[in-house]
């Protein structure tokens, strides 16, 4: 069945909790546009869930994609010694997993399996599966397709930036495979990428928990914000010239570890027809030192409430 939607959801887990003390500005902000479009995924009522990570298990030790064949997922959105309660599991179908495994090895693409009894997750999963949990409560729960992203061995956004804009052929490609394949399954799917943008702001924040590990080495620069800004006009417009062309000119020095998994979300628009989707930017914010975005694009024939009804209560200044 054709895709009913797509959404892109961040996964730093200090949006996890915008009401803790010292909480950044912004948070907040991002939070309630995360809240948003698990509303929005909820109510398109998906049965199968493809979600996109550019952190899975594969990512730090092969350049190719990772799928995962596990029965089931769990894990937490622990980082610095916190967010350890933010506990989920999924279900994943092996058949769907297994079947998107063949099709891309027929079609000449090596993968990654990931296999076991059941597979560990980490923030990059966790904190979107956290804003999506209400899909949980439908009549019937999805199940997932979880995909890890390849990338360069080393798997940090560093590394994996620094070759993003010689991957977008790749990765198009990639996103095409998806589509041909969603397109012979009877499921209503929703596909949702987890991802940060610009990982090199400038920033007066100087608490840890909110900081990056100082192992990744990352830098500030200036194109960070206008990196963010051309995401956006993307996500608005869904003119591929402004992530393909120009975000892809600017991703080795902004740093983005969720350009890859946009850049699929692509191709999958590209190969539905642009015409077809309404797409809507809940927020994008820069709390510290990275940039976040929560927005969905949905084919409006295909869901049972086009319309985004969703309101972020108004809180005090």
């Amino acid at each position: 069945m054709p895709i009913l939607g797509c959404a892109i959801l961040p996964h730093s887990p200090m949006i996890l909790d915008p009401l803790r003390e010292g909480a950044p500005e912004g948070i907040v902000e991002v939070h309630e546009g995360c809240k948003a479009v698990g509303e929005v995924v909820a109510a398109w009522e998906p049965n199968l869930i493809v979600f996109l990570t550019p952190h899975g298990i594969s990512a730090p030790k092969s350049p190719r994609p990772g799928i995962y064949l596990t029965p089931s997922a769990t894990g937490t959105a622990e980082r610095n010694g916190e967010w350890a309660d933010y506990e989920l599991a999924i279900q994943i179908d092996a058949d769907v997993a297994t079947g998107f495994l063949n099709h891309l090895g027929s079609s000449g693409v090596a993968c990654v399996k990931i296999t076991g009894t059941e597979a560990p997750l980490a923030p990059s999963e966790i904190v979107p599966l956290w804003f999506l949990r209400r899909v949980a409560l439908l009549k019937k729960a999805p199940t997932y397709l979880l995909l890890s992203l390849p990338t360069p061995i080393g798997g940090t956004s560093v590394i994996r930036s620094e070759t993003s804009k010689e991957r977008v052929p790749d990765m198009l490609q990639y996103g095409y495979h998806l589509h041909k394949y969603l397109a012979w399954l009877p499921h209503r799917i929703a596909v949702v990428v987890s991802g940060d943008l610009a990982h090199t702001h400038a920033t007066r924040c100087k608490d840890p928990v909110y900081m990056p590990n100082p192992a990744w080495k990352l830098s500030t620069s200036d194109c960070a914000a206008v990196f963010d800004g051309i995401v956006e006009k993307w996500a608005s417009t869904l003119n591929g010239d402004f992530l393909t062309r120009d975000a892809a000119a600017l991703v080795k020095e902004a740093v983005s570890c969720a350009f890859d998994g946009l850049v699929v979300l692509q191709a999958l628009v590209e190969k539905e027809g642009k015409s077809k989707f309404s797409q809507h930017v809940f927020a994008r914010h820069r709390p510290t030192y990275v940039g976040m975005i929560a927005a969905v694009f949905q084919v409006d024939k295909r869901v049972p409430n086009p319309e985004f009804t969703y309101r972020p209560p108004v809180t005090d200044e």
